[in-house]
């Protein structure tokens, strides 16, 4: 019994008559009347009587209709199933992030994904640059939020490029330059800094002193902290300056003055890392998504 025997005995039973129903499936009525009887000869009953004006059910094709259809409905989710899982709508993807939540992009494309494709388990795991690297290694993770420098990744990762975030400059609102500093880096160079921890030196602060060193500044006296979040209060206590993403700035509270820094290097961009041979089409449909967030 093939799909193709039902979907011409429903519409044959729907329409009552060989002919009308010949023509909605396209094809000649003669094979449609064949369909029929290999459909009656594979059961061994009768499924349609003849009328004046065309056929009716039986009872065994009554009782056999409900069936009929509950199987051309279970093959046609059955091969939309199939369908989601060739593009990726389906399966299972496990993201590490750590300060990347900050960017106001990366929160919303993850609703947006969690609404759009819910057949889609999204795991998300909070770890550092270093730690996430490894997990995408080890495959304990699928993809990874970080900001990193990609000349400096493993060999079997790459980075597909996210958004960008302006560097700003972080100050106690009662610092002797709050209301004199001209945006010239080398006016900082005696400042102690509070930097976030960078142990894998390819995150944010190598970045941020890379791009400092390009405008005169060499941070020697730097307090390295492990996360982000603690900065703005550090900067507030009076315990240094920071350089850290604009993104950064709503967590900034009374007592730090945000100062933007004109430089064309002063940006920091957030980059999604994956694998250079994934394989997982739930993986690479999110990868595709992703790309029109940034």
């Amino acid at each position: 019994m093939e799909l193709r025997h039902l979907k011409a005995f429903v519409v044959a039973a729907d329409l009552q008559h060989f002919s009308r129903a010949a023509e909605q499936l396209g094809i000649a009525q003669p094979a449609l009347s064949q369909l029929m009887r290999t459909l009656e000869s594979e059961l061994g009953l009768a499924l349609f009587r003849r009328e004046n004006r065309g056929v009716a059910l039986t009872a065994a094709g009554m009782a056999f209709l409900p069936h009929a259809r509950q199987s051309i409905e279970s093959s046609e989710l059955a091969s939309a199933a199939a369908r989601r899982a060739r593009r990726g709508e389906v399966g299972e993807i496990n993201i590490g992030y750590h300060s990347a939540l900050f960017e106001a992009n990366l929160p919303q494309l993850l609703r947006h994904y969690f609404s759009t494709f819910p057949e889609v388990k999204l795991s998300l795991v909070d770890a550092g640059i270093r730690e996430q690297l490894e997990m995408l290694l080890d495959h304990k993770l699928d993809l990874a939020f970080a900001r990193v420098f990609k000349d400096h990744l493993p060999d079997r990762l790459r980075t597909h490029p996210f958004s960008q975030s302006n560097l700003v400059l972080l100050l106690p609102d009662n610092h002797e330059l709050v209301d004199s500093f001209t945006g010239e880096l080398a006016m900082l160079r005696h400042e102690k800094f509070v930097f976030l921890q960078d142990p894998a030196g390819i995150g944010l602060t190598s970045h941020t002193l890379q791009a400092c060193r390009q405008n005169q500044l060499h941070p020697e006296n730097i307090m390295h902290v492990p996360s982000l979040m603690s900065i703005p209060g550090l900067v507030a206590a009076g315990i240094g300056l920071s350089i850290v993403p604009e993104a950064m700035t709503r967590l900034t509270m009374p007592g730090v003055r945000v100062i933007p820094l004109p430089q064309v290097e002063m940006v920091s961009e957030l980059s999604l890392i994956s694998r250079i041979d994934e394989r997982s089409s739930a993986v690479l449909h999110f990868i595709e998504e992703a790309h029109g967030w940034g």
